[in-house]
């Protein structure tokens, strides 16, 4: 083989999206490392992939990584997967490769499946320039620090959540980015793929099925400087039906635009009679 260690993207759905290279080199490499392997003998087994495998999780990443490299300095070839897409991408695979640089060990990187950018491509939204923000993060202040970013943020944005944090997720984005649009694909590639494009202060999570695996892709900040206090009228009515408080809602138009709390605060009232 040309190389020692192949990185090979996984299908993220349906079993079929894999390349025909990528099933020859699990077939050839002499152990493959793989995020869950109960999970990946499922794909293996399909293909009548027949191969050791070893454990390679984000708990034992470093570890592993230089196990790894010790076998192939003694001739081994390591074909590396996770449960699904690209490896290296919120999945195992980038510590290694450090370590094969700082190592001189030759890799490649094989093209395939990829969540973020199937997504990107069936929202509909911008895709001349993007940004990866990886899983909405647990805790509150890592996820307050993420907001901050996305309120700036001028390219379409993609990010994964899970079922039962998307509820939070939804409300957090009223709250902060209900004048933009949000594209939930859920379960890409399988059986109930589905793409849902809304202007977030009009989404209903009542109306999204709360299983599978999501992206979301946020729309970019607007330059609206110039533009009339009426453009956040649907955002403003949208939180007033939700009962935040005047202050509140004039709070939140003014991190978002260039008008006063006075402009902001008539305005609210003007909408609220």
């Amino acid at each position: 083989m040309d190389y020692q260690i192949y990185f090979i993207p996984t299908p993220i759905g349906n079993l079929e999206d894999i390349t025909i290279r990528a099933i020859n080199t699990l077939k050839e490499v002499d152990i493959i490392a793989c995020e869950d392997t109960r999970e990946s003998k499922k794909l293996l087994d399909h293909y009548n992939i027949n191969k050791p495998l070893t454990s390679y999780h984000k708990f034992n990443e470093t570890s592993k990584s230089i196990e790894i490299i010790e076998n192939v300095q003694e001739g081994k070839t390591y074909g590396i997967i996770t449960d699904q897409g690209m490896p290296g991408i919120s999945d195992p695979g980038h510590i290694l490769i450090k370590k094969c640089i700082e190592e001189n060990i030759s890799y490649t990187i094989l093209p395939g499946a990829s969540a973020i950018i199937t997504a990107l491509v069936g929202s509909g939204l911008n895709n001349d320039r993007f940004s990866y923000y990886g899983f909405i993060p647990k805790k509150n202040g890592d996820k307050n620090k993420l907001y901050k970013e996305l309120e700036n943020e001028s390219k379409t944005s993609i990010l994964f959540d899970t079922p039962h944090n998307l509820e939070n997720t939804i409300a957090d984005f009223k709250k902060y980015f209900s004048d933009r649009k949000l594209c939930i694909a859920r379960e890409l590639t399988k059986k109930f793929e589905e793409y849902i494009l809304e202007d977030i202060c009009k989404i209903n999570i009542e109306d999204i099925t709360l299983k599978g695996e999501f992206v979301l892709l946020l729309s970019g900040k607007e330059n609206i400087q110039d533009t009339n206090i009426s453009y956040f009228e649907e955002t403003i009515k949208s939180q007033i039906d939700q009962g935040l408080r005047t202050k509140d809602i004039v709070k939140n138009i003014r991190d978002i635009s260039d008008f006063s709390k006075n402009e902001i605060y008539e305005y609210v009232l003007s909408l609220s009679k």
